[in-house]
């Protein structure tokens, strides 16, 4: 199977805009000692985060204490701390790349494309001039 060059063009495009926009959600599973489940853990979108401050994961752990003690005192379910991802920032410049690379594939093919088809749509508009200036008597419509 053979896909056309304007899908190709679409689909590294679309993948490129995904790339930049969408966070990469970042797995579930323990960090340096901080169970699983016990934070949340989020991510920017990625231009955005390109050089985030660093976590203090002292902090994340003492918060998840503090929420672990509220929950036993107050009797109301855990209620785990949100925390961005110490993560964050590699994984953004790493989608930012990719992002970029397929926006430059995009670009690339859809300008190789756009040359590719040249004659065509010069073919096409040379057709269309010349059907037009012909008068259907035989004379032609610019020497009136």
């Amino acid at each position: 199977m053979r896909l056309r060059d304007t899908t190709v063009v679409f689909l590294c495009a679309f993948l490129g805009v995904v790339a930049l926009l969408v966070p990469m959600p970042v797995f579930g599973g323990p960090y340096e000692g901080i169970p699983d489940g016990e934070v949340e853990w989020t991510c920017a979108v990625p231009p955005l985060s390109l050089a985030p401050p660093d976590v203090d994961l002292d902090e994340v752990r003492e918060a998840v204490a503090d929420a672990h003690v509220t929950a036993s005192t107050t009797g109301r379910p855990y209620i785990a701390p949100a925390s961005r991802h110490p993560l964050c920032g590699g994984l953004a410049r790493t989608q930012v790349v990719l992002g970029l690379l397929a926006l430059a594939g995009a670009f690339w093919r859809g300008r190789s494309w756009w040359r590719d088809t040249a004659d065509t749509r010069a073919e096409k508009r040379f057709k269309r001039l010349h059907a037009g200036a012909e008068n259907p008597k035989g004379g032609n419509r610019i020497f009136r």
